[in-house]
Formats: C-alpha cells, sequence, structure tokens
C-alpha cells in the first residue's frame, strides 16, 4: 500500500507539474494566495499581541491606581495613630507594587512582541503587494508572448510557395480541360458532316450567282444564254441487244 500510494502521489505530482508548466498563471496564482494567507495569518498574530498588551497596560494603570489609594490611606492612619492598621495598608501597598512590577514586565515583553509582528506584518503586506504587482506584470507578459507565439505558428503554417504552386497547377488544369473541350468539339463534327455543310455553302453561293445573273440580264448588262436541251439516252433496240448479249456471251463459250 506505500508503494502505490508513493506511485499515486508522484504521478498526480508530475501531472500537476506538467499543467503548472502549461498554465503559469496558476503558478502566480498560487503565489499570491500563499502571500495573502502569510498576510492573515500575522493580521491576526499581531491583533492578538497588541490586544494583550493593551490588557497589560489596563492592568498596570489599575495596580497604580491602587498603590496610590493604599499609600494615602496609611497616611491617614498614621495620622491618626493607629499604627497596626497603617502597616498593614502599607503590606497591601507593597503586594500591589510587586504586582505592578510584575505587569510592567510582561508589558515591556509585551510591547517589543507587538512592535516586531507590526514590523513583520507590514513587511509582509508589502511584499503581498509586490507580488500582486509582479502577477500583473507577469501575466501581460505572458499574454504577449503567447499572442506572439500564436502570430508565429500562424505565418510558419503559411506557405506562399504551396499556394503559387497550387495556383499553377488550377492553371494547367483549366487551360488542359479547355483545350480537351476544343478537342472533343473539333472531333465531334464528322467528314460527312464537314463536306455537307461545305456542299451547302457551294449551292448558297450557286444560287447567288444565279441571282446576280438574273438581274444583270434584266439590266441589260449581259445577253440571255441559249438553253440547250439535255442529250437524250439512247434506247438501244432489239437486235442490238441481242448482238451484245452475243458478244458478251462468245467469250464464254
Amino acid at each position: 500500500m506505500g508503494r502505490l500510494t508513493r506511485s499515486i502521489r508522484g504521478f498526480f505530482g508530475r501531472f500537476l507539474s506538467g499543467v503548472e508548466r502549461r498554465n503559469p498563471e496558476i503558478l502566480l496564482e498560487n503565489a499570491v494566495q500563499d502571500e495573502l494567507e502569510n498576510l492573515k495569518k500575522l493580521q491576526v498574530a499581531a491583533a492578538r499581541t497588541m490586544a494583550y498588551e493593551k490588557m497589560l497596560t489596563s492592568d498596570a494603570a489599575s495596580k497604580q491606581k491602587i498603590v496610590a489609594a493604599k499609600e494615602r490611606q496609611a497616611r491617614e492612619l498614621a495620622s491618626r495613630g493607629q499604627r497596626g492598621a497603617a502597616v498593614e495598608v502599607v503590606q497591601q501597598k507593597q503586594e500591589a507594587q510587586n504586582s505592578l512590577a510584575e505587569i510592567e514586565g510582561r508589558l515591556d515583553e509585551a510591547r517589543l512582541n507587538s512592535q516586531e509582528m507590526e514590523r513583520a506584518f507590514r513587511d509582509q503586506e508589502r511584499r503581498y503587494n509586490d507580488t500582486v504587482r509582479e502577477r500583473a506584470a507577469l501575466m501581460e507578459e505572458h499574454q504577449r508572448s503567447r499572442a506572439l507565439r500564436t502570430a508565429n505558428e500562424a505565418r510558419a503554417s503559411i506557405s506562399l510557395s504551396d499556394s503559387s504552386r497550387d495556383l499553377e497547377k488550377a492553371r494547367q488544369a483549366i487551360r488542359q480541360s479547355s483545350f480537351e473541350a476544343q478537342a472533343v468539339g473539333e472531333l465531334g463534327v464528322s467528314e460527312t458532316e464537314r463536306e455537307i455543310a461545305a456542299a451547302e455553302i457551294d449551292l448558297k453561293r450557286l444560287d447567288a450567282e444565279r441571282e446576280l445573273e438574273m438581274m444583270e440580264i434584266q439590266m441589260g448588262l449581259r445577253q440571255p444564254e441559249a438553253v440547250e436541251p439535255a442529250p437524250a439516252e439512247e434506247i438501244p433496240t432489239g437486235n442490238e441487244r441481242s448482238s451484245g448479249e452475243r458478244r458478251e456471251e462468245s467469250p464464254r463459250g
């Protein structure tokens, strides 16, 4: 169980150490809280010593009054001739003086303690204020360094060469796609379609030339040309067909 306890304590110690390294503001806050706790403790201790000093001061004052009163009483009894009573009163006065001396001794020690505790409290108060100011300054520096580190990491993650290379690849891909589309369009038109399109252009040109010729004839700029009849096809007679058939059959024979 002891080994297990030490292992668990060591694990949590390393874990907390890692957390504190990653978050120094935790350490700063702990330092401020520690100084504040010490300040509160010294404040309580200083208040107790000061209260004890005040109590002894009050007791010493009371004893002084008793001593003064006993002395007056003893003098009065002595003046009346009551010596025995005066002796008893003097004894009471002496006891009060001894008690007063003891109280004054403790009062001197209490005053020293109060002064020391007050100095300690004031020193701790300064340390606490200094720690608070230092925490504020360190936190500001930590925030500034964290922002700078974040900016550096952001700049490091930006690669201009990668973006330029990507843009060039995009340009090449778009150009290739454009050329491929043009090639597909050219391949989609067959040779027959090209010939038909060319023939249509020729026919339109011929129609335009004929219309222009008619306009020139109407304007007298050109004489109409005689239209020659188309040659009639000769129809072979029966004898010609027979002789032809015989000529075709003779080589086979």
